[in-house]
């Protein structure tokens, strides 16, 4: 896996950079990813399991797990501000999903984390089901974006109350 600084150079397609992450999103992404990787499972063996094949420790294993969040910036960002909103909770359906996936792995790699290139693959995946679902709901006219409800995420839920617009 790459260091965080690696990532903090990312380029769009057209070459333009792409603007930086918000810290709060990070954070929110960070806790779904946690959700998926430790907490999804009824099985507390399961977490007993992924902790011994890791190693080094829950809290290195969140904070490695963490450096994915640019690369799925960068799978995001041409879908992040799209006019008809976001077809449910990317938190839920996308970002806690790729903390199941990354367990997944982990449990059938030795406690070995996805490189980079596996984890883009990963997250294309979904972000793409994601977003394709939303564009063929907006085809057939069921999604009609209200203010209450444009966008969808659970970060523009939480943005007002963590620092982004109070």
């Amino acid at each position: 896996m790459n260091s965080t600084n690696d990532h903090n150079t990312q380029r769009s397609q057209s070459g333009a950079p792409l603007p930086r992450i918000d810290p709060h999103l990070a954070a929110v992404w960070g806790a779904f990813l946690h959700e998926g990787l430790m907490l999804n499972s009824r099985n507390t063996e399961r977490t007993i399991k992924l902790l011994d094949l890791w190693g080094n420790g829950c809290i290195e294993l969140i904070q490695s797990v963490c450096e994915y969040i640019p690369i799925l910036w960068h799978q995001v960002q041409p879908h992040w501000d799209r006019p008809q909103g976001f077809p449910g909770v990317f938190e839920y359906e996308v970002v806690s999903i790729l903390g199941e996936q990354i367990a997944a792995y982990m449990l059938t790699h030795d406690g070995a984390l996805p490189n980079d290139r596996q984890f883009q693959m990963m997250a294309s995946e979904l972000v793409t089901q994601f977003f394709t679902r939303g564009e063929h709901l907006a085809k057939k006219d069921v999604m009609k974006p209200s203010p209450a409800s444009g966008k969808q995420s659970l970060w523009s839920w939480l943005r007002p109350w963590i620092g982004g617009g109070r």
